[in-house]
C-alpha cells in the first residue's frame, strides 16, 4: 500500500527518498548543506518538529525559495499542486495537495494554510481548516551568518491518522528531512544561477523576486 499526504510549504510532509539524518545536498560552493530534524511529543496527541539546515546562500536567496508558494510543486517531490488562493498584503491563503508513498498505506489529503510573511527573515503558517489536522502551526526562520545563513523549521502538528502510531513518528521525521533536502537543494541551485554584476541580469528561470509570487503564478 501507499500513503498519500499533503505538504506544507512550506511545510512539513514531503514525499521523497530518505537519507540518513545529517546528510545534505551541495550548495553553490559545493559544500554540503547540513540538515537536522528532531521530533518530540508536546502532548499525547501533538508532535513538535524542529528542522535546521545551513547554506552559503544569502538570506535573500533563501527567502525567494521559501516564499515561492506556487513554485513548490516543482521543488518538493510528491507535491502535486500548490496554489495561492488569496493574498492580502503579507497574509496569504495557500492550498496544497500531495501524493506520497509509505509502506502499506495510501491516502490523498488537501491542506489549506494561512501564511504570514514577515520579511526578510520570518514566515509563519497555520492550518485554515481543522481537517486533516486539528493543529498544524509552524514557521521558517532565517538567521544570517558570516558565511551565509541558517534556516530553522518548526512545526506543531496533531496526529492525523496517517499511519499506525508506532510508524507515525518515523513518517513525520523522514518526510521533514526530505522537505529540507528538497528546499535546500533548490536554494543552492538558484543561488548558483545568479550571475555576478559583470555578467548582466539573471537569465530566465533564475531567482524570483521576494513577494513576486501571485495567484497567476510566477512573474
Amino acid at each position: 500500500m501507499t500513503l498519500r499526504l499533503p505538504c506544507l510549504l512550506l511545510m512539513a510532509l514531503a514525499c521523497a527518498a530518505r537519507a540518513p539524518l545529517g546528510s545534505g545536498v551541495p550548495d553553490q560552493a559545493g559544500v554540503p548543506a547540513a540538515t537536522q530534524v528532531t521530533l518530540s511529543l508536546a502532548s499525547d496527541d501533538l508532535y513538535a518538529i524542529h528542522g535546521f539546515f545551513t547554506t552559503t546562500a544569502t538570506p535573500a536567496a533563501v527567502w525567494r525559495v521559501l516564499s515561492d508558494y506556487q513554485g513548490l510543486a516543482g521543488i518538493v517531490r510528491g507535491l502535486k499542486s500548490s496554489r495561492v488562493l488569496r493574498r492580502d498584503g503579507g497574509r496569504l491563503l495557500v492550498e496544497q495537495v500531495m501524493e506520497g508513498h509509505f509502506l502499506f498505506f495510501e491516502k490523498t489529503l488537501d491542506l489549506r494554510l494561512w501564511i504570514t510573511e514577515r520579511p526578510p527573515l520570518l514566515i509563519e503558517f497555520s492550518n485554515a481548516d481543522r481537517a486533516p489536522f486539528r493543529t498544524y502551526q509552524g514557521a521558517w526562520r532565517i538567521s544570517p551568518t558570516p558565511g551565509g545563513c541558517g534556516v530553522d523549521y518548526t512545526l506543531r502538528v496533531s496526529r492525523g491518522d496517517l499511519a499506525p502510531r508506532f510508524m507515525e513518528q518515523g513518517l513525520f521525521t523522514g518526510n521533514s528531512e526530505a522537505l529540507l533536502r528538497d528546499l535546500s537543494g533548490e536554494i543552492a541551485r538558484r543561488a548558483a544561477d545568479v550571475p555576478t554584476k559583470k555578467t548582466g541580469s539573471a537569465r530566465p528561470g533564475g531567482p524570483i523576486p521576494p513577494g513576486g509570487n501571485s495567484e497567476k503564478g510566477h512573474p
